[in-house]
């Protein structure tokens, strides 16, 4: 069992004030949190002409996610004046009607038999990404970190659009959706928290113009591709009966799709890969798992279930570094949770970062223990602490996508290559939108 204690950014020791708030918040949402708000239960903020609750024990994220949805179903206003110009109306942002509709419509997409085709493609891909490895010098440097992204972005646009998506498709879709995410980390704060309007704000009008360049790519490139199909997302959505959706809406919730997996799956494998290089001992249970369970055979989505240390290993990363690491709903309506008044207008906060390191609900919350989410360990994680993915009805619809995904990407490259990091190499996560590796995370392969 690990004792390592993997870096997060220095604590505050006292909370800080209405103005050093917005000042960190405008750089990172991770470093302005104080020690204690990682013991507190439910905390009340006021900021400015803003009221924040922070929902920071299971009875009341059960209550939010799934008792009560309805009065905490809309995604905050910053989420919504993010994404709005790329994605309007889709399953990420959408709620009510709109949402169910949409939901009930995409949720098949991702069952056990279209899963299976999908995790071939994923396959396929990682054979590829094996190879070009394996022709690296020994002792090679690589950069991680963009090594993950451009292994999930390759996988998701071939998911997107079919296998022989040509690579100078894939480029052009990746660079427009890289800078349109570049716009939306300067962070519109007082959109957030409702601040007065002579504050000074960032980000502009640049997300609209760099929405219309990723809307013309991807209606470039939807054009060229195969009518009705089952061996892309964009071919299961031309399929569907008598046509549902508008060119404008499939395009929407393709990009959506992207936009929950691309970053997320990379930065979740680089700090897989940091962490293994860390704890030698984890790695070393993993590569035994790996031989035990696979043996000589390939690493395919029917034997995800048994990779059982392998998928403590994600689940770990995910808890020390969650994708997503503050949940943000606007109250619809005067509510009363534990006696205390919500009132509607507030905005409601549910935060992984403040959840999966909390002192009450975690032994050692800060240790890299992937033991703790075996099924025999001594204390099992505490319902409703655990939201990588969300949790209730607006849960992640691609979760079990995702858990394929991770594993199979770990458990392909992990039989054949290592990553040792450098002595005195640091890293710190920091989150504007979603959490990260400070830098480009440079390891050394090492060839099994």
């Amino acid at each position: 069992m690990s004792d390592f204690i993997p870096p997060y950014p220095p604590r505050p020791p006292k909370s800080l004030g209405p103005l050093d708030t917005i000042k960190h918040l405008r750089n990172d949402l991770l470093s302005f949190w104080p020690e204690k708000a990682f013991s507190r239960k439910f905390i009340t903020i006021k900021l400015l002409t803003r009221t924040l609750f922070i929902a920071n024990l299971p009875e009341a994220v059960e209550y939010i996610l799934t008792q009560n949805p309805d009065n905490y179903g809309k995604k905050s206003d910053l989420m919504q004046k993010s994404l709005i110009p790329l994605i309007p109306g889709s399953l990420l942002i959408s709620h009510g009607d709109l949402w169910q509709k949409h939901s009930q419509l995409i949720r098949p997409f991702f069952g056990p038999e279209q899963l299976a085709k999908f995790s071939q493609i994923m396959l396929n891909t990682l054979g590829q990404q094996q190879q070009r490895w394996g022709d690296l010098p020994a002792g090679s440097t690589l950069p991680v970190l963009p090594e993950m992204k451009a292994l999930s972005a390759t996988m998701l646009c071939r998911i997107l659009f079919g296998e022989q998506f040509s690579d100078t498709h894939q480029q052009q879709f990746v660079q427009t959706i890289s800078a349109y995410l570049l716009t939306i980390e300067d962070l519109d704060i007082n959109t957030f928290f409702g601040l007065p309007s002579w504050l000074p704000s960032f980000g502009g009008n640049k997300s609209a113009k760099a929405a219309k360049a990723v809307h013309a790519c991807i209606d470039k490139i939807m054009a060229a591709q195969p009518g009705a199909n089952d061996s892309s997302l964009l071919g299961l959505f031309l399929s569907l009966p008598e046509q549902p959706l508008s060119h404008d809406q499939i395009r929407h919730e393709l990009l959506s799709f992207f936009l929950a997996g691309y970053e997320t799956t990379a930065n979740t494998l680089a700090w897989v890969w940091y962490l293994l290089a860390q704890c030698p001992e984890v790695e070393q249970r993993l590569h035994q798992e790996l031989a035990d369970v696979l043996g000589d055979g390939m690493a395919t989505s029917d034997r995800v279930p048994q990779l059982v240390y392998t998928r403590a290993i994600i689940n770990e990363t995910l808890r020390l570094y969650p994708p997503f690491p503050m949940l943000s709903r606007d109250v619809k309506a005067d509510d009363k949770f534990h006696d205390r008044d919500i009132s509607a207008g507030s905005t409601m906060l549910i935060v992984p970062w403040l959840l999966h390191r909390h002192e009450s609900y975690w032994e050692n919350p800060n240790h890299f223990t992937p033991e703790r989410f075996l099924a025999d360990a001594p204390v099992q994680p505490i319902p409703f602490t655990y939201l990588p993915y969300g949790l209730g009805a607006r849960e992640c619809i691609a979760k079990h996508f995702s858990e394929v995904q991770i594993t199979l990407c770990l458990a392909v490259l992990a039989r054949r290559f290592r990553l040792q990091t450098r002595p005195g190499q640091t890293v710190l996560p920091i989150c504007k939108v979603m959490l990260r590796p400070n830098n480009d995370l440079p390891m050394t392969l090492v060839k099994r």
